[in-house]
């Protein structure tokens, strides 16, 4: 009697332990991760390298083309894909550019991408779906506009500001009161010297 009491309390507990946990799905994201402050919907495709490498070569991809084994040694990730594809000839078409700035035509991902005559193989992405011609136009537009790399741009333009030199020498001993300061930003390895300005003593 006291086994079959027991088992309906284990069954009674598994039950409303499974029935807590069942949902519909609200507050949840497409992968499942409850919405909130850190989980907002990804921004829209646009016509730049940055987002194209986090809405199409990343998640499509990367699953084939990464590591040594890349297919035509293509590695899709962040830190490859721009060197891989922006004026380098293709594999397959020695003759077509991977990606030939200003000339969506004449670059040889858009013709795996739209499965043109011609093309070596088959339709990119291989084994999925093909992109959807509005992702497609994307990345023409992209290529159009020059095919620049925002990620370059990007990282150049948060890169940490730090001192490289002082003088004198840190710890050093002046024998007279400082009167100027010299600053200078440089940037592309041009350096921007600012106005000197008079010391004032703080004591």
């Amino acid at each position: 009697m006291v086994c079959v009491s027991g088992m309906r309390l284990l069954v009674l507990c598994s039950v409303t332990i499974v029935s807590a946990c069942a949902g519909n799905g609200a507050g949840l994201d497409a992968n499942g991760q409850p919405l909130g402050s850190g989980s907002a919907p990804p921004p829209p495709l646009a016509a730049d390298f940055q987002s194209i490498q986090d809405n199409v070569f990343t998640p499509i991809c990367v699953r084939c083309h990464s590591g040594a084994g890349a297919p035509e040694g293509l590695e899709l990730d962040a830190a490859h894909s721009y060197a891989l594809l922006v004026g380098v000839p293709s594999n397959e078409q020695s003759g077509l550019l991977r990606v030939k700035p200003g000339a969506p035509d004449s670059s040889y991902l858009v013709l795996k991408l739209e499965g043109a005559a011609g093309i070596v193989g088959v339709q990119m992405p291989f084994g999925g779906p093909p992109l959807p011609q509005s992702t497609i136009d994307v990345i023409r537009q992209w290529i159009s506009d020059g095919a620049a790399n925002s990620l370059a741009a990007a990282a150049a333009s948060s890169a940490a500001f730090a001192v490289t030199a002082i003088s004198p020498a840190q710890e050093a001993t002046l024998s007279a009161p400082l009167t100027r300061m010299v600053v200078a930003l440089i940037t592309s390895s041009t350096p921007r010297w600012s106005t000197t300005q008079p010391c004032t003593s703080s004591t």
